[in-house]
């Protein structure tokens, strides 16, 4: 099973029969004689509605790591079976969180140097912004979640920002993480991830790491129930995105920097794959402008092709469709993968169809 998050006081808990920290029930106690007091009732709270879980700390997806026949060469003459890896991709699954980190960070790059987002910015800085709600802010339902959010984009856009993406966090790493990674030479978060009780070392404090592109920024003021950082350099400069720094170009060093940003991002427990991890505001939201050219190349995968003769790959279906009737009534000679084929296909009717077989 895997333990959720922190909720705002400590860790929640599953089923009524699980041990509940006493900062969260309500007991009666009773004085004895020799000072000793017991408690003698207790009543557990109810589940917190926001249970929140870093990706990758959920459950396997069904099916997931195993190998399955995916494709055949389209030559006729050929006709390899190609053996694949299932992957279920959801951002829950300890076995493909990080294709999902992959492909966030692919589209989240594309996005925002899309050439509509660089015009509609033009002249704007790119920076990495933190901002942090008031301490005491911390949601514990949905709809407080929502406010959250509006509250935060409203603050930080009167304060100079324009627009750009939101990557949400709804932890921070304890000073003893932040120690024992050091000592291990480790980054912090890869740390925490390889504890066998992560959840022990972090705590429930939301916040928002914006991407985006910015005016000049107004100081945050003393009293706010907001407060912004803005990354700075070693000199104390802002740095701007879109200059790429001595080693690394622009998208390079967005892409480590996203990349890193998502390894600890966070989903919900019963909304693992519609919780919107990754948001998007102001000048950049897709109210302002639809998918760009860029993100839409994403979906352009290059072509599947036979690792013995360099043919194309289809689907078993579709080879199925093509050339296994004119084999089976001998219009074309059968393909050298012939007994593979066969055997294949009776197991993904077997798998599709059961024992009715298809008709």
């Amino acid at each position: 099973m895997n333990i959720g998050s922190e909720d705002i006081k400590g860790f929640w808990y599953e089923g009524a029969a699980a041990d509940v920290s006493c900062l969260y029930g309500e007991s009666t106690a009773i004085p004895y004689h020799n000072g000793q007091i017991y408690q003698t009732t207790f009543q557990a709270p109810p589940l917190p509605e926001l249970r929140w879980f870093l990706v990758g700390k959920g459950i396997k997806g069904s099916e997931c790591g195993e190998s399955y026949a995916g494709f055949i060469c389209d030559n006729p003459s050929c006709g390899k079976v190609h053996y694949v890896e299932y992957h279920c991709r959801r951002r829950a699954c300890p076995e493909c969180y990080h294709l999902w980190v992959h492909e966030e960070v692919d589209k989240v790059v594309a996005r925002l140097l899309s050439r509509e987002s660089l015009v509609r910015n033009r002249g704007k800085r790119l920076v990495h912004i933190v901002l942090s709600p008031d301490q005491d802010e911390k949601p514990a339902t949905h709809e407080e979640l929502r406010a959250l959010f509006a509250s935060g984009y409203e603050y930080i856009r009167e304060k100079g920002a324009v627009g750009g993406t939101v990557i949400f966090h709804a932890f921070r790493a304890t000073d003893e993480a932040k120690e024992c990674a050091r000592a291990a030479h480790s980054k912090t978060w890869a740390w925490i991830r390889a504890q066998d009780h992560s959840e022990a070392w972090y705590r429930y404090s939301p916040h928002l790491h914006l991407i985006c592109f910015v005016n000049h920024m107004k100081e945050p003021e003393r009293g706010e129930k907001w407060i912004y950082k803005t990354k700075v350099d070693k000199r104390g400069q802002v740095i701007n995105l879109l200059r790429g720094s001595k080693h690394r170009n622009v998208e390079d060093n967005l892409r480590g920097l996203i990349g890193y940003l998502l390894t600890h991002a966070v989903t919900l427990e019963g909304e693992e794959d519609s919780f919107h991890s990754v948001r998007w505001f102001g000048s950049c939201s897709y109210n302002k402008f639809a998918t760009t050219e860029e993100e839409v190349s994403l979906k352009d995968k290059p072509e599947k092709v036979c690792e013995e003769c360099g043919s194309k790959l289809v689907g078993l279906w579709a080879w199925r469709s093509r050339w296994y009737w004119s084999v089976v009534y001998h219009d074309i000679d059968e393909p050298k993968y012939w007994y593979d084929i066969e055997k294949v296909m009776d197991e993904a009717i077997d798998k599709r169809f059961g024992a009715k077989g298809y008709g």
